[in-house]
């Protein structure tokens, strides 16, 4: 495992924090050549070994002599051989001994190649979703949708909901990644899955209003907001009570709208649209219906103190990016 003189974020964040204080990132980059400093065009393969045994060979040793002597191009090149294997077998820990001088001196490339072997190496998922916001937000380093979408979709598979998340919102508005809608929705579940309650409320807020982001599909976002309701959501609670009063993925069911609804009054940021409902609901439910409601209300109150003295409260807007719900609820 390698050990770096710096973090694995820290060191895909390097190259970024000049332009994050405003200054002139340092116009020295290193090239493919022994001789050349320039911006490498191909840097971004930094795992792709390029030329035939026999040429890569011979470069690798006039850059180690280079390198050796202090050329600090010598040394950036040489660490990416290493980290490539080309003319040399891979090794990312020499890779990264030859990085880091380059590195401390400020050169972003050298920085973020760096970065990336660790991130690579050590599956750092912060790290690798640092990296790739850095490609899909050109931070210190060229825009690259392709290496931002591999280094994001490396964070998410590490099993992070939150990383996941980010990433679906990313997939949704094509920013610094192509869009893709069934990608969106592919990590939107992956990450309400792991049990996060406003996941859970969001993805059900999909299924429920959009059709765009995911097909429209009301059951599924029945089974969503009952997931978030179930670990004290608030509004999840009251979405539920409006499903079940306008029959949406389900037979209209005034008692289980009323239980809902009522749940929802109770607290939070939805009591007084939820009171407009429980007046609509109880103006078609008899007598019997709404004493057993209460009944149910009261009941899951009981069985869920626990959940609700550790629920947050509930957001009452969307987290950036998204949109709000549809005008008239009871339609």
């Amino acid at each position: 495992m390698v050990k770096s003189y710096m973090g694995a974020e820290e060191a895909a964040r390097a190259g970024a924090a000049r332009n994050a204080e405003g200054a002139e990132p340092p116009r020295q980059t290193f090239g493919r050549g022994p001789e050349d400093i320039g911006v490498d065009n191909e840097r971004s393969r930094v795992l792709a070994p390029r030329s035939g045994p026999s040429r890569l060979s011979n470069l690798f040793e006039k850059r180690r002599v280079k390198a050796v002597k202090g050329d600090v191009a010598a040394q950036y090149n040489l660490g990416l051989m290493y980290a490539r294997g080309e003319g040399v077998e891979r090794d990312y820990k020499e890779a990264a001994k030859w990085l880091r001088n380059p590195a401390a001196q400020g050169y972003e490339l050298a920085q973020i190649t760096l970065g990336e072997i660790y991130a690579e190496e050590q599956g750092n998922a912060l790290a690798q979703h640092r990296i790739g916001e850095m490609y899909a937000e050109e931070k210190g380093v060229r825009y690259n949708p392709r290496e931002a979408e591999k280094w994001l979709r490396k964070a998410a598979e590490g099993g992070d909901a939150q990383l996941q998340f980010e990433l679906g919102e990313r997939y949704v508005n094509g920013k610094g990644i192509l869009q893709s809608s069934k990608e969106a929705e592919r990590w939107f579940r992956a990450a309400a899955s792991q049990g996060d309650a406003d996941m859970q409320f969001y993805l059900g807020k999909l299924y429920r209003e959009y059709g765009e982001v995911v097909v429209q599909d009301r059951e599924e976002a029945l089974i969503w907001f009952g997931r978030a309701a179930e670990q004290g959501h608030e509004t999840a609670r009251f979405n539920l009570g409006v499903m079940y009063l306008n029959g949406e993925g389900v037979q209209i069911d005034m008692v289980q709208a009323h239980k809902w609804l009522s749940l929802a009054a109770a607290s939070g940021s939805e009591k007084e649209a939820a009171l407009q409902g429980l007046k609509i609901a109880e103006a078609r439910m008899s007598a019997e219906q709404i004493k057993e409601a209460q009944r149910l209300a009261a009941e899951w109150l009981g069985s869920h103190k626990d959940v609700l003295k550790s629920a947050a409260p509930a957001e009452a807007e969307p987290k950036p990016g998204w949109r709000t719900g549809p005008k008239n609820r009871w339609d």
